[in-house]
């Protein structure tokens, strides 16, 4: 929870981390009688687990990361384990804990990578959750997940918004290079070309600002223009072409 706070508050106020915000606002004060379910979904490299990290810290969330092996026992675990409730022995048992420690303390519930929670067969459980505590439950997953979910009626039916993250614009741009550009003047010209290089991906973008820091630190630079840059190379995001002569 420390490292998770710590990370929360260094996280850059991006637009999707505004939008995510956002939609937990939105659900948390919907009005009376209206489902408590949202979607937020995208490809990946847009920062939607940072934007869970923020959430988790501005809204007190109960954040859970679904991995591909879990099952609904390890699901329901992680979840107590978070509301510091021991866990009973049976599914059935846990699942009343769950949703008995939701509702008592009015946290909403993030789940993240819930393309998993769906493959593995956990989607309605989490549907639950929702139905027995009346808390926000927040699903995050890939540009396709929403055709998943309308596969489920019943959960389909309780999402109140649905919500794409967005590439990156000029403005999270600048924002992460104050995180990985410190000492380096990077202009707008440099991270234009950064950003449509990578057609918007913070996470591409991210490792092109550090590896540009890491160059102009090498070279003795204190600001970068795309002029001055030149035609070279950004950092490569795919795997190199085997050797010859090696292996």
């Amino acid at each position: 929870m420390t490292r998770n706070t710590s990370i929360g508050n260094r996280v850059k106020p991006l637009r999707n981390v505004a939008a995510l915000n956002q939609l937990i606002e939105r659900v948390k004060r919907r009005q009376f009688g209206l489902p408590g379910m949202a979607v937020f979904y995208g490809p990946p490299g847009l920062g939607k687990s940072f934007a869970c990290i923020f959430a988790k810290v501005q809204h007190d969330a109960i954040h859970i990361s679904v991995q591909k092996l879990w099952t609904k026992k390890t699901l329901l675990t992680e979840i107590l384990r978070e509301l510091s409730i021991a866990p009973e022995k049976t599914l059935s048992d846990m699942q009343k804990q769950v949703n008995y420690g939701l509702a008592t303390s009015d946290r909403p519930l993030i789940i993240d990578e819930a393309d998993y929670a769906v493959d593995r067969g956990m989607i309605e459980i989490i549907r639950d959750m929702f139905d027995g505590s009346g808390v926000p439950v927040i699903l995050i997953g890939m540009e396709k997940f929403p055709q998943k979910i309308q596969r489920h009626e019943l959960v389909d039916g309780r999402v109140l918004s649905w919500v794409g993250a967005e590439p990156a614009n000029l403005r999270d741009v600048r924002l992460l290079a104050e995180n990985y550009a410190d000492g380096l003047d990077i202009d707008d010209t440099m991270l234009t070309h950064i950003m449509n290089s990578r057609n918007g991906n913070a996470r591409n973008i991210s490792k092109d600002i550090a590896y540009v820091v890491e160059v102009c630190r090498t070279e003795g630079v204190t600001a970068i223009t795309h002029k001055t840059w030149g035609n070279r190379p950004l950092f490569h995001t795919t795997a190199p072409a085997p050797r010859r002569g090696i292996g």
